[in-house]
């Protein structure tokens, strides 16, 4: 063959697939290097992307619930408190509410007896012998059914008695002392301290100062004497 013959030979193209020489097997060796790192790098961020998830899947199963739940222990616990409170506070006022109505029933039932008995004693002290019947019939309406029966006994003997001295009598209410009340019971007590002004046909009127022990008896709405007595006087000097 010829120089020219040889010259003129077309080079051997690179076959597909083929190892066409140095140079082509390096580009195709590179090639395939690259791809395998691009896979083996998305490999490992999905790798990275499921056990950041799984971490996150743990941390909210494990820590996420533990939190919650100490939130609404605490919660609890205060709406329990706040319950126990408020109960408080209502079984308080309640109390306090019961305690201030039973004082204001036996402030009310002091008040009465003091009012009453006031009226009683003048009934039992004042007389004017001339009009018996009023003196007698006051005596009646502020006493006990047993008292009355007493009164009713005595009556004429007592009636002679202011006929013959011809005396009037009035009374100046000085003070009333409760000494004992129950109010349940209806059951009370006092001292009252009172100044009488004595008048006798044709003498010059006395002052007599008095102290009377009453008892007295609740009878429905209304405080009636069930006892009256006389005290003896204490000088200030004794």
């Amino acid at each position: 063959m010829s120089s020219d013959e040889a010259s003129e030979k077309p080079a051997e193209e690179p076959t597909p697939g083929g190892e066409p020489g140095r140079d082509g097997e390096e580009t195709v060796t590179g090639a395939h290097a690259a791809d395998e790192t691009d896979a083996v790098g998305e490999a490992g961020t999905a790798d990275d992307a499921a056990a950041a998830d799984a971490d996150a899947d743990v941390a909210e199963e494990q820590g996420g619930p533990k939190r919650d739940n100490s939130r609404y222990l605490v919660l609890g616990t205060a709406t329990l408190a706040l319950a126990a409170l408020i109960v408080a506070a209502i079984f308080g006022i309640q109390w306090w509410s019961a305690s201030g109505d039973d004082n204001l029933a036996l402030a009310q039932a002091r008040d009465a007896v003091v009012q009453q008995g006031t009226v009683a004693v003048k009934a039992y002290t004042e007389l004017d012998y001339t009009n018996p019947d009023a003196y007698f019939q006051k005596q009646i309406d502020v006493s006990t059914a047993d008292l009355q029966t007493q009164l009713k006994n005595s009556e004429q003997t007592y009636r002679q008695a202011m006929t013959d001295a011809k005396t009037k009598v009035t009374t100046t209410v000085q003070d009333i002392g409760v000494e004992e009340l129950d109010d349940h019971q209806g059951k009370a007590s006092f001292l009252a301290a009172i100044s009488t002004l004595v008048t006798k046909e044709g003498q010059q009127p006395v002052v007599k100062p008095l102290r009377l022990e009453v008892q007295m008896t609740r009878v429905g709405a209304d405080w009636k004497v069930s006892s009256i007595g006389s005290v003896p006087l204490v000088s200030s000097g004794q």
